[in-house]
Formats: C-alpha cells, sequence, structure tokens
C-alpha cells in the first residue's frame, strides 16, 4: 500500500495569487467592523471597552492588543462549540471593544 502525502485528502486552496499583504488584512479586519458599528454594538453593554477587554484606562496600545487576542482565543465561537451563542455575543464585543480603543 502507498504511503500517502502529507495533505492527501484535504482541501486546498487556490493561492496562485498569494495572500495578500498584511496592510490588505489589516485593512479588511476593518472594514468588517467600522467604529460606527462598534459604538453601536457596545451602547447597550453595561461595561466599557476597557472592562471587557481587562485592561486599566491607560493601557498602551500593546497592552490592548495582548489583552485582545488573550480575550478573543477564550472566546473565540470555535472553542466554545458548548455554549456558541456566548461566544458569539462576547466575541462581537471582545472585537468591538479593541476597534474603539484603536480606531
Amino acid at each position: 500500500m502507498a504511503k500517502k502525502g502529507f495533505l492527501e485528502g484535504y482541501e486546498t486552496y487556490d493561492t496562485s495569487d498569494g495572500f495578500g499583504s498584511a496592510k490588505k488584512w489589516q485593512n479588511s479586519f476593518k472594514d468588517r467592523m467600522t467604529k460606527e458599528d462598534a459604538t453601536h454594538i457596545l451602547k447597550d453593554s453595561k461595561d466599557t471597552p476597557h472592562v471587557i477587554l481587562g485592561i486599566f484606562p491607560n493601557a498602551t496600545p500593546e497592552l490592548i492588543k495582548k489583552a485582545f487576542r488573550r480575550k478573543i482565543r477564550e472566546w473565540h465561537p470555535d472553542r466554545n462549540p458548548h455554549r456558541l451563542i456566548e461566544a458569539d455575543e462576547q466575541s462581537r464585543k471582545i472585537i468591538a471593544a479593541y476597534t474603539v480603543l484603536t480606531s
């Protein structure tokens, strides 16, 4: 029996055009949620963006980014399939808080 290749049987994607530049990825992230969208999501929340991310109001941009990554990793819907609705809601709040603080 022939030995299978590393990616044999897995779906592959057309990357002939490349993955794009880092700036393109950053802009596509910003296109998904504007500051107005983020403000709208957070208006019903009793917590401030700082509380949502678990940081102090005088946090540096580096600390904001670290807190965002930590929180989004914790609440990502793929990591919480048993509480998908809650994870989706929390993820939106976390992304909105990060958007408000970095815009």
